[in-house]
């Protein structure tokens, strides 16, 4: 998965990657994220609120959301162009799911649901079936505050960071890991996988040596939450844009 961002105004730095640009422009924080999905399987992240920090926003608008507002891509997927492409959200032990095509969605999986959520902190899965890539377009604000948290169970969650910036997940992006929890972070080689040892990060799959997970802007992943059944584990940043 390839992901470029660009915010249109709000934030004052540069936040950059290998694959990753980020620019940042004025005050309100506002602009759009192009995520870009190659053929097969990639999770995914929108990482800006379309309509208000905290307001929930949703993926498919099958047949009206809680809103009864269109979903975030149905006028880019339900043209006739993209049918297959399919989303999968993980939803407690199964997943919902949600396919593109010319006349809607069709919903399946065995947590069927007509709504799916797809907010800053989430993450999905999405199949392409073409053998091109296809670029998703999430156009928002950043979320800003002091305590930015995104709650985790115990065992596996699909998350993503928070805000839309590349980089470690736990010196960067703010995650306290706890010993034995584990991020698997898809790439075109299968599951690059980190454990947090109680000190470090020990890599396999097809993790380089070494490494750290590293999300880029618009990535998801999943994580496994190593705590006790019926616990939480709390991903909280502190993020704000000043001038």
């Amino acid at each position: 998965m390839r992901t470029k961002t660009l915010i249109l105004s709000g934030v004052v730095a540069a936040l950059t990657s290998a694959s990753v640009m980020a620019q940042v422009y004025s005050l309100n924080a506002v602009g759009y994220i192009n995520v870009s999905v190659p053929n097969g399987f990639s999770i995914i992240a929108d990482q800006l609120y379309a309509n208000g920090q905290g307001v929930a926003q949703f993926l498919s608008g099958m047949p009206t959301n809680i809103n009864n507002t269109p979903g975030l891509l149905d006028t880019q997927l339900l043209d006739g162009a993209h049918n297959g492409v399919t989303f999968f959200k993980l939803s407690g032990s199964g997943y919902a799911i949600v396919t593109a095509n010319q006349s809607g969605w069709t919903a399946a999986g065995a947590n069927k649901a007509t709504q799916i959520s797809l907010n800053p902190g989430e993450g999905i899965y999405v199949y392409n079936p073409f053998a091109t890539n296809i670029t998703l377009t999430f156009v928002g604000t950043v979320a800003q505050g002091a305590t930015l948290t995104n709650t985790m169970s115990a065992g596996f969650n699909m998350v993503s960071s928070i805000v839309p910036q590349s980089g470690a997940v736990d010196s960067v992006l703010g995650l306290t890991p706890v010993k034995g929890d584990t991020a698997f972070l898809l790439t075109s080689s299968g599951f690059a996988i980190y454990s947090w040892s109680g000190t470090g990060w020990v890599t396999a799959g097809s993790a380089t040596p070494g490494s750290v997970p590293t999300p880029a802007v618009g990535q998801g992943f999943f994580y496994y939450a190593n705590i006790a059944t019926g616990a939480t584990e709390v991903w909280t940043r502190s993020f704000t844009i000043t001038n």
